[in-house]
């Protein structure tokens, strides 16, 4: 696979990834701290679930928008360019798959803000 090829793909799959780990984390960190009873602690003043659960989403949401950014310039150029269509089509998926994946960042972090944490 070519260096061009590599960073096509890797700029596709950036957001699903992204995705996948603040997945990973969320339900991780909040089913081990309320597994041994510390869901209620606290650090630097913050509850520790919600905060890790925020930060999270915001650190994931934020390179993915970033993604999602640089995923646009790069269909644009592409069709500028008048490209092959892989690479058209792999810009124009990398542009839908981070945008769905802004979506699905959101749905899981927000609802962690409603439900109680050890619900």
């Amino acid at each position: 696979m070519s260096g061009q090829r590599r960073g096509q793909v890797l700029l596709m799959l950036f957001g699903l990834v992204a995705w996948a780990v603040q997945f990973t984390i969320i339900y991780g960190v909040t089913s081990t701290l309320c597994g041994r009873g510390w869901a209620d602690k606290t650090f630097l003043g913050f509850d520790v679930v919600p905060a890790t659960i925020l930060l999270t989403t915001l650190v994931t949401f934020a390179a993915t928008a970033a993604a999602l950014i640089w995923s646009i310039r790069s269909y644009r150029q592409t069709e500028r360019q008048s490209a092959a269509m892989a690479d058209g089509f792999m810009s124009h998926a990398a542009v839908l798959i981070n945008g769905l994946s802004l979506v699905v960042i959101l749905w899981h972090g927000i609802p962690a803000f409603i439900l109680p944490a050890c619900a």
